[in-house]
């Protein structure tokens, strides 16, 4: 039986305008990037799974994790994009750019090297900053993934659960990537390779 992988492109349909390319959303550009992502995948012999198989869904974040214990995936990928936090200045939110996967602490040490090898592939491609990997705590909950996705795919059995923030929307750079077909047909090879080297297929 091949191996499940569930892809989940983060947010809705119109979720997170680009502020640098009028009619761009970093839902819709995840949407197009998980279907290429998918294509590869299951060419690899993987099943794959898209937890907005249309491109208006929009499920809750525990429905796209739970997806992955109810298929008992052997990996959930949220797929995002990224934009500066309130502790940037708005004048330097056009200057910030780089790749960054979040990935669960339920499985800490099997994680971190597969995040390390997801993140590299996609900045090297995207010629983007690697701004590295983490794990994130829920407040007051130290045991608890932060990222609602992500910890919602560990609680449902997949351990192997990452978020990887491709670039900043906010930078012309990174958005003209995601906005290019054949950025995005790049940067989909450079993850499936990675996936099937982790998994051996």
């Amino acid at each position: 039986m091949s191996k499940c992988i569930v892809l989940d492109a983060g947010h809705g349909r119109y979720g997170n305008p680009y502020p640098t390319i009028d009619g761009k959303y970093e839902g819709t550009q995840n949407f197009i990037y998980a279907g290429k992502l998918a294509a590869r995948l299951e060419k690899a012999g993987f099943t794959v799974l898209l937890t907005r198989p249309c491109i208006d869904d929009d499920p809750s974040l525990a429905e796209r994790g739970a997806l992955a214990g109810k298929n008992n995936a052997a990996l959930f990928l949220s797929l995002h994009s990224n934009a500066p936090g309130s502790s940037t200045p708005p004048d330097r939110y056009p200057l910030v750019r780089g790749v960054m996967t979040f990935y669960s602490l339920t499985a800490k040490e099997e994680n971190a090297p597969f995040a390390a090898a997801l993140n590299a592939a996609a900045a090297e491609v995207m010629q983007s900053d690697n701004r590295g990997i983490m794990i994130r705590e829920y407040p007051g909950v130290p045991e608890d993934d932060y990222y609602g996705v992500i910890r919602a795919a560990a609680k449902s059995g997949c351990k192997q659960a990452f978020l990887i923030e491709h670039g900043f929307h906010t930078n012309i750079d990174d958005a003209t990537f995601l906005t290019t077909d054949d950025c995005l047909e790049r940067l989909a090879d450079a993850e499936a390779a990675v996936i099937v080297s982790y998994f051996g297929e």
